[in-house]
């Protein structure tokens, strides 16, 4: 409910003082998506916005193909993607930031770095031994994993609309466990209710995840294991600088993506970033040079989504608090 209610309260402006590079007023509008590091992130970026520039800041729910497209056209509909997994949003960035591509959006100069892969409960680990994604193979194991009692052990792979979703049913092809496990597909919300209620009951649950995020404070959460990363494989990947025509990861985006693509290995940590529409370079200039410099550490998000997530602070109070007590921090971000 403390969520709900600071979502909805998001567009009170905090206090402003006006900056000689934007002559207008002008509203400048996050995306937000469906994972916590999103809601801190661009609460901090509100606040710092509000306060060092002549702007108001909305806050959005959308999706992630929404949020590429309003930043394509640059209308101001939805100005700002606060956190991208490149790993997830490969053919977006290919499409809208790349050289060569339409080079619609821009992103921040320094990302922050992100893990990601299957977990599972710590207690099913020590007492069944389950440490690679290969023991998901074993009829035996999968039944851990069986909550609705149909014989088939369920994963979850993200939520409807992420291109993670078909990376990870690849996975469970390509490591030979979709035979035992099916996919389940709802929000993040209800993967991290359904792991609230596993843990107390003490049962199986496996499901794609990420750091940073306040659930691994939360909870002992083991990483299966994964071959190491090799590169990455097909003909979309040619340019990329970790292309190998042989490479362990080829993700094919077409209409039989789950037939024509394979990935059997883990990857390299991602690179995460703050996108842009490059419209804000002409609309609101410094705000474009302010969003270019923020520079994110995986500690600062970590702990923003702790407070917020498991000490139930305000977003925007947790965003005020945080800028208030790091102004050395913020100052480096400013143009």
């Amino acid at each position: 409910m403390k969520k709900a209610l600071a979502i909805f309260g998001l567009t009170a402006a905090v206090g402003v003082s006006i900056s000689q590079g934007v002559s207008a007023k002008e509203t400048i509008v996050i995306g937000e998506v469906s994972w916590d590091a999103s809601l801190a992130i661009e609460n901090v970026l509100k606040v710092v916005m509000e306060k060092n520039f002549n702007v108001d800041v909305e806050i959005m729910s959308a999706d992630q193909a929404a949020i590429w497209s309003a930043m394509d056209k640059g209308k101001g509909s939805i100005d700002v993607h606060p956190d991208i997994w490149t790993s997830s949003q490969t053919e977006p960035w290919a499409k809208f930031i790349a050289k060569g591509g339409k080079e619609s959006v821009r992103a921040n100069k320094t990302p922050y770095l992100g893990t990601d892969g299957f977990y599972i409960p710590g207690y099913i680990q020590d007492e069944y031994g389950v440490k690679s994604v290969y023991d998901l193979a074993k009829p035996e194991i999968a039944k851990l994993f069986d909550a609705d009692g149909d014989g088939l052990g369920e994963y979850w792979p993200g939520a409807p609309g992420w291109t993670g979703v078909k990376i990870n049913q690849i996975k469970a092809k390509s490591y030979g466990f979709d035979k035992y496990f099916e996919p389940i597909i709802v929000s993040d919300s209800i993967i991290k209710a359904q792991l609230k209620t596993a843990y107390r009951k003490k049962e199986g649950i496996l499901f794609y995840y990420w750091t940073p995020e306040w659930i691994h404070f939360n909870y002992d959460l083991r990483k299966l294991e994964e071959p190491a990363f090799t590169g990455y494989a097909g003909d979309s990947k040619k340019l990329h600088k970790d292309y190998n025509p042989d490479g362990c990861y080829k993700f094919s985006d077409t209409d039989n993506w789950l037939q024509d693509s394979e990935i059997k290995c883990g990857v390299p940590n991602t690179e995460i970033y703050i996108g842009y529409s490059a419209s804000l370079e002409k609309r609101a200039p410094e705000i474009a040079a302010f969003l270019s410099n923020v520079a994110l550490d995986a500690s600062y998000v970590s702990q923003w989504i702790f407070k917020i997530a498991s000490e139930e602070e305000y977003p925007d109070e947790m965003a005020e608090e945080w800028v208030k007590n790091n102004s050395a921090i913020v100052d480096t971000w400013l143009p």
